[in-house]
C-alpha cells in the first residue's frame, strides 16, 4: 500500500498563509523540501533542515538538504521511516544564514494514495507567501513602504526631542543644586566679623 501523509505547513511569524502538502511514506525530505518550496514560491537553492519534533514542536533529530555533522542527508531519509504519531511534526527551517525562514508540518490526515497521482503534491493553498526576497527599488516605489519609512523617522524624531527636552531638565535641576545657599544670597567670607559668630553657647 502506497501510505500517503498530508501536512498542514504554515510560517511561525506569518498568520493567514497555510499549505496542505501529500507526501508519500517513500518520498524523502529532499522531495518534502522541493514541494514545499514550489508551493510558497521560493527558489529552493539555500539549506533547509528539517527537525523531527515532539508535540510542544520541540526539535530533535535533523534532517539538512546539505552536508553537515550530526544530521542524516535529507535526500537519503525516506519519511515514513521517521513517523511514528499520527500528528506527526517537523520544524522546517530553510536559509539559515540570510533569510532564516522558520515553518511548521505536521500530519493531519493519513490515506491510501492515489496510483495515477506523483506524490509529493499539494492539494491546497490559502494566503499570499511572503516574498523570498525583496527588490530594494519596489520598496522605494511602493507608496505605502514610503508611509511607514515616513512614520518611522517622524517617531525618531519625536523620540530624539523628548531626550533632549529630558537633558534640558536634568541640567537645569543640576545649576539649581549648584546656586543654592542656605543663607539666600552668595556669602562673602570677607565681609564676616567674626567676633559676631558665637560657639554655641548662648550669649547674655
Amino acid at each position: 500500500m502506497n501510505l500517503i501523509f498530508r501536512f498542514r505547513v504554515t510560517f511561525e511569524d506569518v498568520s493567514d498563509v497555510e499549505r496542505i502538502i501529500d507526501v508519500g511514506a517513500k518520498n524523502t525530505f529532499r522531495d518534502f523540501h522541493n514541494t514545499i518550496q514550489e508551493a510558497i514560491g521560493f527558489d529552493k537553492t539555500r539549506t533547509a533542515s528539517f527537525y523531527k519534533a515532539n508535540a510542544s514542536w520541540r526539535g530533535n533529530e535533523e534532517f539538512c538538504t546539505d552536508p553537515k555533522p550530526d544530521a542524516k542527508a535529507a535526500g537519503a531519509s525516506e519519511l515514513g521511516r521517521f513517523i511514528d504519531d499520527p500528528h506527526q511534526k517537523f520544524l522546517y527551517n530553510y536559509d539559515p544564514e540570510e533569510g532564516d525562514w522558520h515553518l511548521r508540518a505536521e500530519v493531519v490526515k493519513l490515506f491510501k494514495g492515489d496510483a495515477n497521482t506523483e506524490y509529493p503534491s499539494i492539494f491546497k493553498s490559502e494566503g499570499v507567501a511572503p516574498k523570498q526576497f525583496i527588490d530594494p527599488k519596489a520598496i522605494i516605489d511602493d507608496p505605502s513602504a514610503k508611509l511607514f519609512k515616513e512614520a518611522d523617522s517622524l517617531i525618531d524624531g519625536l523620540h530624539d526631542e523628548l531626550d533632549d527636552d529630558d537633558d534640558d531638565e536634568e541640567d537645569d535641576q543640576e545649576d539649581e543644586k549648584d546656586d543654592f545657599n542656605l543663607f539666600g544670597d552668595e556669602v562673602d567670607e570677607s565681609e564676616i566679623d567674626e567676633s559676631q559668630i558665637n560657639d554655641g553657647k548662648p550669649t547674655d
